[in-house]
């Protein structure tokens, strides 16, 4: 689910300069990261982290101010993981299939994207206003990656914010809604996807070599 090397370098940077408990700030984080993700917000306790952890809860205050202290590194590695991999996902793309192509894999790529953690953020949002606020400047900023991408390949204003609009919305619905369709099932759809996204038709050379690639890479696993 987490991407180790970045989540440790979120976590290093509140860290103590000098460690003082065998655990460190990295395996808190690991641990409320994973209960934020299966439980929600409100699972992520202190006196609970500390108890699967099996340490007291003292140690805790080594590595963290208080517990919102952790909850903002949380909170920053969502930002550095997801929204980040989609601004990757098309810079510097050679042509719009590869784009499409990268932006596809990034969200079912789960070391690039992780799909749990946005959702619970999602789910945090709706009982937090400040949190709502965060979401919706990340959405803007990913729609706007997005928008800048089609942009580059000479689509007009407003068909390039709308564009971007349907693609990135269609990747988070389809989360959201939890459909359970294999890999092999939705590839199979890439040429129509592709014509929904761009307007234009797509080479089927291109649209069977990136059939291959994803099945090689990942399986026929449900998305």
């Amino acid at each position: 689910m987490s991407d180790t090397t970045l989540l440790k370098a979120v976590a290093e940077r509140g860290a103590p300069g000098q460690d003082r408990k065998q655990l460190q700030r990295f395996d808190w984080l690991l641990q409320a990261l994973e209960t934020f993700v299966s439980e929600g917000i409100d699972a992520v306790r202190i006196t609970r982290l500390a108890d699967d952890l099996g340490v007291s809860r003292g140690s805790f205050y080594w590595h963290f101010e208080n517990r919102n202290d952790l909850i903002e590194t949380l909170v920053s590695y969502w930002k550095d993981k997801n929204t980040d991999a989609i601004v990757r996902s098309v810079a510097g793309a050679a042509s719009l299939a590869q784009g499409i192509f990268r932006f596809f894999e990034t969200c079912i790529d789960t070391a690039a994207f992780d799909p749990r953690l946005d959702l619970a953020i999602r789910e945090w949002s709706r009982r937090s206003p400040k949190i709502r606020r965060l979401i919706d400047r990340e959405d803007a900023a990913r729609i706007a990656t997005l928008q800048a991408f089609y942009a580059r390949f000479e689509y007009p204003m407003p068909d390039a914010l709308i564009r971007a609009r349907v693609l990135y919305y269609s990747q988070i619905g389809f989360y959201a809604l939890e459909i359970g369709e294999s890999l092999a099932t939705r590839l199979s759809y890439t040429e129509a996807y592709f014509e929904c996204f761009t307007g234009r038709d797509l080479d089927p050379r291109e649209a069977e070599e990136f059939r291959r690639h994803i099945i090689d890479t990942y399986g026929d696993r449900l998305s």
